[in-house]
C-alpha cells in the first residue's frame, strides 16, 4: 500500500548576513567502532553536490536529506556572490512508531555518526518480495540531482508546437534553439527500469497520453505551463529553476539516530527559487514528496526540519518562533558580529535575521480537535500543520544538548528535552 505526504518548506531570508563554520564536537560517550557499518548494507552515502542559484541566493543541495553545506562549510550565500553565509546545515527528520509500538526515526545532521538517508527510489512493486528495498546500484544511479529550468521546458514545448504549426517558422522563432536537451531527454520520470512498475518518479507531462515518459512525442518535465493545475493536490514542477533527486531510508542501517530498523521511506524532493524584483528574489523552496512503502502504518509520527544557522558568529545568535505565523527564526544579538567575515550593523537597525516556514505542511488527521492551521478553525477539511512544535539544542551533550540516540531524536521532533524523552 503506498501511502504518502506531501510538505512545501520555505526559508525566507530578511536582510543580507553572513556567518563562520562553526566546529561540531564529537561526542564523548561515543565508543563505537563504525569501520563496520560502511560494509554493513548496500548503499554508500550520498555524494553529489549541487549549486541552486537562480535568484539572489547561492546555496548547495546534498543527495541524501541533508543541505546548505559542502560536508565542511556552510554554503547559503546571500546576496549571491557576496561571500556571505547565513545557514551552515539544515535536514528532514522524521519519527513514528509502527504497528508494534517500535521507535523508527530517520534523521541526518552532521553526519559524524553516520547517515540514515540515502540516494535513491525504493521497490515500488507491490506484487515483489522485494517492495521496498534498493540496491548499491540503483542507490548509486540515482546519487545525483536533475536541474532544470522552466525557460529550457518552455523553449522545447514552443519549438515543438512551431514545428507542427504551418504558420510559425522556427528559424524565425527560434533562430538559436539546439534541439532536446540532455536534461529534458534524461528526465527520470518512469520507473520501469528500477523496479518494472509503470509508476513514474519526477512529475512530467504526458504530451501523448499514454503514459510513458516519450520526450520525442512531446512529452516534458512537468511545470504547469497552462497553468491549470491545483499545486496543493496535483505533483507538478515548482520554481524557475529546480533540483529534482530521490532519497530513502532504507538503504543501509541507521548510524545517525540510531534508529533500530528503517521506517521505509522513499522521498521525492524539489529544491527550487524564483527569480524576481521583490523579497521572493532572496528566497528558496523546498518540497517533499514522502511515500511510506513499509508494510506497517507510522503511528505518532512527526516531520521537522533540523536547521543550523549561523549569522555571522554563530555565538551571538538568537533563536525563536512566531506561533501565529508557524514561523521560525534566528537573528544576531549584537551589532558588533565579531570577526573578519562578520556582520556588523548599525545597532539603530534591526538585525540581520532568517526566517523558518512550513509554507504549505502535511494534512492534518480530520477530527484530531486542533486548529493546526491556526486559522480559528478546527477540524476543517483539507486542514494543514503548520509549525506545531519548536525546539532548540545546544552543541554539547547536555540534557540540553546534541540528541545521542533515536528516543532523542524522536523527542526534540515532540518538542521534548533529552532528559524527559530518555
Amino acid at each position: 500500500m503506498k501511502k504518502y505526504i506531501s510538505s512545501t518548506l520555505l526559508i525566507l531570508f530578511i536582510g543580507f548576513f553572513n556567518s563562520n563554520a562553526k566546529e561540531n564536537i564529537p561526542n564523548p560517550n561515543d565508543t563505537n567502532n563504525n569501520n563496520y557499518r560502511f560494509i554493513a548494507a548496500g548503499c554508500l552515502a550520498a555524494t553529489a553536490q549541487t549549486e541552486l542559484n537562480v535568484n539572489n541566493v547561492r546555496t548547495t543541495i546534498l543527495a541524501g536529506g541533508d543541505m546548505w553545506w559542502d560536508l565542511d562549510n556552510g554554503k547559503y550565500e546571500i546576496p549571491k556572490d557576496s561571500d556571505k553565509h547565513s545557514m551552515f546545515a539544515g535536514a528532514l527528520w522524521i519519527g513514528g512508531l509502527d504497528d508494534q509500538g517500535n521507535l523508527k526515526v530517520a534523521g541526518m545532521t552532521y553526519r559524524q555518526d553516520g547517515n540514515d538517508f540515502w540516494p535513491g527510489p525504493l521497490n515500488a512493486d507491490v506484487a515483489s518480495d522485494e517492495y521496498g528495498t534498493v540496491g548499491a546500484d540503483v542507490c548509486s544511479d540515482f546519487d545525483k540531482h536533475f536541474v532544470v529550468t522552466r525557460q529550457e521546458v518552455e523553449d522545447f514545448v514552443g519549438y515543438n508546437e512551431c514545428l507542427a504549426d504551418p504558420n510559425c517558422d522556427v528559424s524565425v522563432s527560434y533562430p538559436s534553439y539546439e534541439g532536446m536537451s540532455a536534461t529534458i531527454s534524461d528526465w527520470p520520470a518512469d520507473r520501469i527500469e528500477v523496479d518494472g512498475t509503470f509508476d513514474y518518479l519526477a512529475p512530467f507531462e504526458d504530451v501523448d497520453g499514454d503514459g510513458i515518459y516519450t520526450p520525442e512525442a512531446g512529452d516534458y518535465p512537468g511545470y504547469d505551463l497552462e497553468g491549470v493545475k491545483d499545486c496543493k493536490t496535483d505533483d507538478v514542477l515548482f520554481g524557475d529553476q529546480t533540483l529534482w533527486w530521490v532519497f530513502n531510508d532504507n538503504g543501509n542501517i541507521h548510524t545517525e539516530t540510531g534508529s533500530e530498523s528503517a521506517i521505509g521511506l522513499e522521498i521525492q524532493a524539489q529544491a527550487f527559487g524564483f527569480t524576481t524584483n521583490d523579497e521572493i528574489n532572496n528566497m528558496t523552496f523546498y518540497s517533499y514528496k514522502i511515500l511510506n512503502r513499509s508494510t506497517s502504518v507510522l503511528n505518532e509520527a512527526y516531520f521537522g526540519q533540523w536547521v543550523d544557522p549561523d549569522l555571522g558568529n554563530y555565538q551571538d545568535d538568537y533563536v525563536g518562533c512566531d506561533v501565529g505565523l508557524g514561523l521560525v527564526y534566528c537573528y544576531n544579538g549584537d551589532a558588533d558580529d565579531d570577526g573578519t567575515a562578520g556582520y556588523n550593523y548599525d545597532s539603530d537597525d534591526p538585525p540581520p535575521a532568517i526566517g523558518v516556514d512550513f509554507f504549505r505542511g502535511p494534512l492534518a488527521d480530520s477530527g484530531d480537535g486542533v486548529d493546526n492551521d491556526r486559522d480559528g478553525v478546527i477540524d476543517e477539511p483539507g486542514e494543514q500543520i503548520i509549525m506545531s512544535k519548536f525546539v532548540y539544542y545546544n552543541n554539547d551533550f547536555s540534557d540540553f544538548g546534541n540528541p545521542e540516540n533515536a528516543t532523542h531524536y524522536y523527542g526534540y521532533l515532540k518538542g521534548i528535552w533529552k532528559m524527559v524523552s530518555q
